[in-house]
């Protein structure tokens, strides 16, 4: 008992990592992952978690230990560890239904094993000298500043309004504060909670490597906006971004780094000292903070960027406004008052959300290139000027469904409809809408075993059989939502299909299209000449339902940058936001003698009866409603782009 008590206090990590890797050999099932696709994936998994778990074992012996025991080493951390996988595949193999043993695996166990006593003794040759806390706190906070705030200071250099002299003195002050707050909050984490401490400070390394590369990259912010796209992209856009400079700057900036924080031992001292270090921490930010009290307007005005920019409390504080903003969202959404249809004539309404769709490259608003050479031809589209109310998907796409901008969660247009009791299917290729609460509800993904033949990366895939879905509906009123991903980044190239590759060459990724902007730009007018095709291809569909009355509307969630500015992609706040990444397409299609247009005014302030110059997402939930026939308290007929029929 008292050999056992010994090991749990001393290879407590080491003791984890078998009993994980036990649990997870002997899992019944296993979950599918995003890495399914990768080959050898299987081999690659045991290699590392033998490699790991074997390169842990080494850690907590060298930290435990100031010579070696090469016989003991041997057997805990080579030999040990190799007997138990193949006990392990036996028991797969022969006391298991629904596991196999495997000798491959064994061998990548092995090479794993070896490669972590390798990595063991690479750490007892260059085994670092202890240090104390104070050192330690001071090396982590001079680190922070140098590997990832160079954009924080670089941002307050070049947007300061103060003289050489002043400009000067707020630097020195800002990088005074961030040494002392970031030395600070090492010492009180490292002083209180140690391997925990040292845990988290490996992860911040990581992450803040990671931020810093994609603000230097695609010039973002990480700001709540940017933090709530993470969380809401799938790997398989995610992945896009992967690259080898990626990987390698994170190694460099984030890896090493927090190998040092895991590794360097540390003497941690009294109480005490504790003490005084966070007092004076706190007193000399306070005189620094006093002597820069005439600065508080300008970082007021300029809190988003700075914020947006200081690592790692940018994320940090960020994540948990996410959260704490997601929480007050889980309530159910407000529901609109009842409404009914009008009429019994047979409508079909098709809405189609674009992706990332920014109007400046659209022919049909004036673009240089031929991007919409089927829709050009079109005497019967209405094509309106309009903006965006955000440049990220989940607040682009709630604005087109919802009555009104709002930051609550009122009934949305999809919801809503089905209630009152039109057939409604939502088709998408994308993801970040509300919650929907419909009966059809079908991804690319499920439309593909629906129809086999198609290709689920390419959005025509979502007009598949849409003829027929209309035809059998066994209702009047049927509203179909189209939520494309047509022009998302970063790979456009990827988008389409190769015969719409007119414009070459192309980028095959943001990252290239840095180096290459025109050739990123070429990829992307594709992705436009694409969507023209496809919207082309539905109206026909439209056209083609006898005795029933069809509309189509396209707009955009948000736009894009392509380079301007040094800017690509989306998601800026909108303050901060170039007008590329809101300015948006708005089309429109009815059929014959279905509902006559408004007349536009040449002002924003349109005279009543009249539609503004330039309108925004929420036309689209009013102007449905009157495409449908739904009568409702929840409508607003100066937010319709249509005529009333008794009007």
């Amino acid at each position: 008992m008292q050999k056992a008590r010994y090991f749990v206090r001393k290879y407590p990590l080491s003791l984890l990592c078998i009993a994980l890797i036990w649990v997870l050999s002997l899992t019944p099932f296993f979950p599918e992952t995003p890495f399914d696709h990768v080959k050898f994936i299987d081999k690659w998994t045991h290699f590392v978690m033998y490699g790991g778990t074997c390169s842990v074992i080494w850690w907590e012996y060298l930290r435990n230990h100031q010579r070696l025991d090469g016989e003991k080493l041997f057997f805990y951390a080579w030999l040990g560890p190799v007997l138990m996988s193949g006990l392990l595949e036996l028991m797969q193999e022969y006391c298991t239904t629904t596991r196999n043993g495997d000798w491959l695996d064994l061998a990548a166990n092995t090479l794993g094993v070896t490669l972590g006593s390798v990595i063991g003794l690479l750490l007892h040759h260059f085994r670092f000298k202890p240090i104390s806390l104070f050192a330690f706190s001071c090396i982590v906070s001079i680190g922070t500043l140098l590997l990832y705030n160079i954009p924080f200071f670089s941002y307050v250099a070049s947007n300061t309004n103060e003289s050489f002299g002043g400009r000067i003195f707020l630097l020195a002050s800002l990088v005074a504060i961030m040494l002392v707050l970031n030395f600070m909050m090492t010492y009180l984490v490292m002083f209180l909670t140690r391997m925990v401490g040292r845990i988290l400070l490996a992860i911040l390394a990581i992450i803040n490597a990671t931020a810093v590369y994609f603000i230097l990259t695609y010039s973002v912010m990480i700001d709540q906006t940017t933090v709530e796209n993470v969380f809401n992209t799938r790997y398989s856009e995610a992945s896009g971004f992967f690259s080898w400079a990626l990987w390698l700057f994170i190694l460099a900036c984030g890896v090493l780094p927090a190998l040092y924080c895991l590794l360097q031992p540390v003497v941690y001292g009294k109480a005490k000292k504790l003490g005084i270090c966070c007092g004076a921490s706190l007193l000399i930010v306070l005189v620094i903070a006093a002597a820069n009290i005439s600065q508080t307007l300008w970082i007021s005005q300029h809190d988003t960027e700075l914020g947006g920019l200081l690592q790692p409390w940018s994320y940090v504080v960020n994540t948990v406004r996410m959260v704490s903003s997601q929480h007050d969202e889980q309530a159910e959404e407000i529901k609109l008052p009842d409404g009914h249809i009008t009429d019994n004539e047979k409508t079909a309404v098709v809405l189609v959300i674009g992706e990332s769709a920014r109007k400046a490259n659209f022919q049909l608003y004036g673009y240089g290139r031929n991007t919409n050479p089927l829709l050009a031809k079109r005497k019967d589209l209405k094509v309106y000027e309009a903006t965006s109310c955000a440049t990220y998907t989940t607040a682009g796409s709630k604005a087109i469904l919802e009555p009104k901008n709002t930051d609550d969660l009122y009934e949305v247009l999809p919801n809503y409809a089905f209630r009152t009791g039109v057939d409604v299917s939502w088709r998408t290729s994308n993801w970040g809408e509300p919650p929907i609460h419909i009966d059809e509800y079908l991804t690319n993904e499920e439309l593909g075993t629906l129809y086999p033949d198609e290709n689920i990366y390419h959005d025509d895939i979502l007009i598949k059989g849409l003829r027929e879905r209309i035809k059998s509906s066994k209702k009047n009123k049927v509203l179909i939502v189209l939520h494309t991903s047509t022009s998302h980044g970063p790979k456009y190239a990827d988008k389409y299909p190769k015969e719409f590759e007119v414009y070459k060459p192309v980028a095959k990724n943001v990252e290239e299209g840095e180096k290459h902007v025109d050739r990123l730009v070429n990829a992307y007018d594709n992705t436009i000449l694409y969507t023209d095709f496809l919207l082309d291809s539905l109206i026909n569909t439209l056209h083609s339902l006898e005795d029933w009355h069809s509309a189509m509307i396209f707009i955009s969630d948000h736009g894009e940058s392509l380079g301007e500015n040094k800017m690509f992609m989306h998601g800026l706040p909108m303050k901060m936001a170039p007008k590329v990444q809101y300015e948006i397409p708005f089309l429109v299609w009815t059929s014959e003698h279905f509902r006559r247009y408004k007349s536009s005014s040449a002002k924003q302030e349109a005279p009543a009866g009249q539609l503004p110059a330039v309108l925004e997402q929420h036309y689209i939930f009013h102007s449905i409603l009157n495409l449908l026939s739904i009568q409702s308290p929840a409508y607003n007929k100066d937010y319709d782009i249509f005529e009333l029929e008794a009007e």
